[in-house]
Order: structure tokens, then sequence, then C-alpha cells
């Protein structure tokens, strides 16, 4: 449960409650340069990371004091930043709790640009210092399917480096969609091991792409050369029969190692492919003209803003205009939810339990995903 602010004093909402420019070797990109050193983020947000943006938002006001950090998140939102809060406040007891705490790692010239002695520096979401021991909490919106570790080392090893007395980092990730934590404690020696050859590969000049998992928010997707030499293996048959020589005839594939690869090289095309399309369709946008192709509109679907006063004003009877109409489950909860300020798991059960006769459910689709987990 939140500890209740029992002042009279109104507190207010910090004015800055997230971090401003990100390090050009901010240890958020930690985890992507870890497998591949040429990552560049995708300048482009996507929504996820606008709603990890509220999310954080709000936890950091939650751990400030502010009178009503929730106000801006949805039900759903509101109880994964709840259980955050909880957690972290729990963790603090009596001791200072540090939100949005800049951390900054200095180190020999061989690493600074210019001369300088600051090789990076991040925000930790919350820090906690206890004589020789700190507590480091980096909060997730999403799920657990990402690894994270390699920016916690990050914010560790700034941390060591800022304070001569820590001699240990407990690292703890939250995963506020499922409410999973990921607690592990790392040494100097063992954040520099994980830290140190990331900022050595991504300063090698000579560094070299390799497709992982990352690749999708890659900013760089469409001009990398492993990419483009996937996309090569697969364009020239000679290529294939060297390195996939059923990938002529998918179906024939039988070997699971094989078909990995077939997917592995699947997937690589795949994120080339959509890069070019969209590349296309902005250059397309702006005017060129692409031979071969043109620029096509299709209507927006319309839809009522209205539903009270198109049911006034259509002179049907009540079940005639709701026979036109077509619920969402995932919306209805959503409004339930919201209408009775509750999380969705807690709304959809409701939901379950009083309209489960009347819910249908089609066949449920089957499909192949990446196992982040396997080794």
């Amino acid at each position: 449960m939140l500890k209740q602010n029992r002042k009279k004093k109104t507190t207010m909402c910090p004015s800055k409650t997230m971090a401003g420019a990100h390090h050009e070797l901010s240890p958020s990109k930690f985890p992507a340069w870890a497998v591949c050193p040429c990552f560049e983020s995708d300048p482009a947000e996507r929504q996820d990371a606008r709603e990890g943006t509220v999310q954080h938002a709000a936890l950091a006001s939650a751990l400030s004091g502010c009178d009503s950090p929730f106000k801006e998140l949805s039900p759903t939102a509101k109880d994964s930043v709840g259980w955050a809060t909880g957690y972290i406040q729990s963790l603090a007891g009596k001791d200072k709790i540090r939100s949005e705490e800049r951390v900054q790692y200095k180190a020999p010239d061989s690493f600074a640009k210019g001369g300088k002695s600051e090789v990076y520096f991040g925000t930790a979401d919350a820090l906690i210092l206890r004589g020789n021991l700190a507590d480091l909490i980096d909060y997730k919106s999403g799920g657990d399917d990402r690894k994270h570790r390699p920016q916690l080392a990050g914010y560790a090893l700034a941390l060591f480096s800022m304070r001569a007395r820590i001699k240990t980092v407990r690292c703890h990730v939250l995963y506020g969609r499922n409410k999973r934590v990921d607690l592990w404690s790392l040494t100097q020696a063992d954040a520099a091991g994980t830290v140190i050859p990331i900022l050595e590969s991504r300063q090698n000049l000579a560094r070299s792409p390799s497709p992982c998992e990352h690749c999708s928010f890659c900013g760089d997707r469409m001009t990398c050369p492993a990419l483009t030499e996937r996309v090569n293996a697969v364009v020239k048959a000679n290529e294939w029969e060297n390195l996939l020589p059923a990938l002529r005839k998918p179906g024939t594939i039988t070997d699971p190692a094989k078909m990995s690869q077939a997917l592995t090289v699947a997937r690589s095309v795949a994120t080339w492919a959509d890069a070019v399309r969209k590349a296309a369709t902005n250059l397309a946008k702006e005017g060129a003209i692409l031979p071969g192709y043109r620029i096509q509109e299709r209507k927006g679907i319309r839809t009522l803003t209205d539903l009270d006063e198109a049911y006034a004003q259509s002179c049907l009877t009540p079940a005639q205009f709701v026979s036109a109409c077509k619920i969402s489950l995932p919306k209805l909860i959503t409004a339930y939810a919201d209408a009775n300020e509750m999380p969705k798991t807690q709304a959809s059960q409701e939901i379950e339990t009083k309209l489960g006769d009347l819910i249908q459910e089609s066949p449920p689709s089957i499909s192949l995903v990446v196992d982040r987990k396997s080794s």
C-alpha cells in the first residue's frame, strides 16, 4: 500500500519529473550495444515509449510526495505505478529515497571525448544509500521480455565512481505490467566487467553491426550493412545454396535447426523491407515520383461521436439501433475499469462474471515469436 501523506500543506508535483536529453553514451542503450555496437536509437518515439514516459513521471511525482501523482494515468497504469511506488517505499523504510537521481561515470581519458573525464551519465529512477550498500531501482512499464541488466550495470559503475564508500549495489528492475522484480547484486568489478567491453566496442571505429532483436528499434536499419548482407544472401540464389539449401522451398524444411535459420533470415528481410516501405512512403509524400508506384489515399473510417444524439436522430427502436453497433470487449473492460476506478484485470474478471454467457470467442490464432529467454 502507498504511504499516506498526512501533511496538510499541499505538496506540489516537481516540475522536472523526467530527465532531459540523454547522454551520447546513455546506459539505456547498453542492452542493445551489448549485442550490436552499431545500434542507434530511432528518433521516432513509439507509443509504448510515450506511455513509459508518462508512468515514469508519475512514479517520480509519487516518490517526491506529490498530492496527485496518478491523475494522468489509466486505472491499469495507476495500479502498476502504485505497486512500484509501494515497493520502493517499503524497501527504503526510513531511509531517504533519491528520485530521478543523476549518476555520472568518470574514468581515464581513454573513454572520454575531448579529454573530458566524464564518460557518460544516466538517471536512476530511484536510489537508496545505506553506508557501503546502495539500492538502485529502475522501473519498466512493460513486461519482462527485454534484457535490461547492462543498463543497470552502467548506472552501478557510475555510482561506484562517484561514491568510493559503496562496495555493493543491489539492482532492482521493476516490471509494472506483470509486477515482477529482477533483483541481483553487483560489485565494482562486476559492473566494470559488463560495461567496459560495451564502451570499448561502441567506441571502436572498426566496429561492425550484428543483426539482433534490437534491429526493429534501430534508426540505422535502413542502411545497415549487416542487414543488407542478409538481404543479398536471400536475393542471390548461389548464396542461398551455401547458407540454406532448402530456403527455395521452405515448405520442405523439416530440420528444426534449418527452419530456425530460415526464420532468422526472414525476420531480417522483413525488418529491412519495413524500413524501405516507410522511407519510400515518406519520399512519395514529399512529392517524389517513384516509377511503378503511386500514392493511394483511402478514406478514413467514419464513426459516430455522440451515440445518444445519433440514437435520438435515427428514429430507430433501441433493438434496431443496438443491432447496428459492435461492442469491443477490450474497450468495454477499459470503460468499466475507468467508471469503477479499478485495475483492468479486476474489471475483466467482473465483466466475465456478469456477461460470460453473452461473450463469444473466436478460435485462437497461433503465431511463432522469438523466445527472448532462451540462450
